[in-house]
């Protein structure tokens, strides 16, 4: 069975199972870059808040021979056991903005990439990126979810988007502090890499993200961070934004940046969920100008 079919089918057997108690309905959300998921939402009448179940992973388990009256069953098990324990503490904290304020952060997207979203949402254009915000809500079995701030929200909260650029750099400055860790490192502790006795070090490359590894990529946009940076390498450098999570940076010497640009478009196009992709571009510091551009080496 392929994968339409399959979302078709397993709809049609979670409304079965349910019987008349649930309103089933399956849909397509936005996400990043343009790519939309297939999802199955659940909610029971009179209710204001629902679960949005992603059907990718369900069909992964199809393919690996779960029947679907099994894999229904599954999704009927996460209803009840959003129902029994819903968020809706963090739900209504979203409702007004002086609740939700001190949880809304500042994130990097590609510009071109979501030109459609754009013109409904808070934004601030930046290189051939743009600063979007969105709201961080802790969910006790799933971790972190989060809510991008749309321009019906600000008419909502009644608050300029002045207002919500300063709260939203605060909280980010403040909570989502920036590491940074040459890369050899990061593989070390990560993968267990380690260079063989006859083999050279690598050029020394740095990752660059937030405490919290996780749309990590806007550090490299904090206050004076480009100029903390060259004054760390003593040189100029490259910025590879390596995903919306996080930049690599590399010394200027020995690198170009049409070799560059596109061993980051082949990671893009090979290695990365599309949602997760920044940047097709590198981006060149001269320390001498104190100035990021988007290198336009050839």
């Amino acid at each position: 069975m392929n994968y339409e079919k399959f979302c078709q089918e397993l709809a049609e057997e979670v409304k079965r199972q349910a019987g008349r108690d649930l309103r089933v309905k399956l849909q397509k959300i936005s996400k990043n870059n343009g790519v939309e998921a297939d999802a199955l939402e659940i909610q029971a009448p009179g209710s204001r808040f629902s679960p949005i179940l992603y059907l990718e992973d369900f069909y992964e388990q199809y393919l690996r021979g779960v029947g679907v009256s099994h894999l229904a069953a599954l999704m009927l098990d996460c209803y009840e056991e959003f129902r029994k324990n819903p968020p809706a503490s963090e739900k209504l904290l979203f409702e007004t903005y002086q609740q939700a304020a001190p949880e809304i952060y500042c994130k990097l997207v590609n510009y071109e990439k979501n030109l459609s979203m754009m013109e409904q949402i808070p934004h601030e254009r930046w290189l051939d990126l743009a600063v979007v915000y969105y709201y961080q809500m802790e969910l006790p079995k799933e971790g972190a979810a989060t809510i991008l701030i749309r321009n019906t929200h600000l008419k909502q909260w009644n608050i300029p988007g002045s207002r919500l650029r300063r709260d939203a750099w605060e909280n980010t400055l403040r909570k989502l502090t920036p590491t940074w860790k040459n890369l050899s490192e990061v593989l070390a502790e990560e993968a267990d890499f380690q260079l063989e006795e006859d083999q050279e070090p690598p050029a020394p490359v740095y990752l660059l993200t937030n405490v919290k590894k996780c749309l990590g990529a806007i550090c490299i946009h904090y206050p004076r961070m480009t100029e903390m940076i060259a004054g760390r390498l003593k040189s100029d450098y490259y910025v590879l934004p390596s995903s919306i999570h996080e930049c690599l940076i590399l010394p200027a010497e020995g690198f170009s940046g049409s070799q560059l640009r596109s061993m980051v478009r082949e990671i893009n196009e090979t290695r990365l969920p599309p949602q997760e992709v920044l940047s097709d571009q590198v981006y060149f510091y001269d320390r001498h100008l104190r100035r990021l551009t988007v290198s336009r080496e050839l």
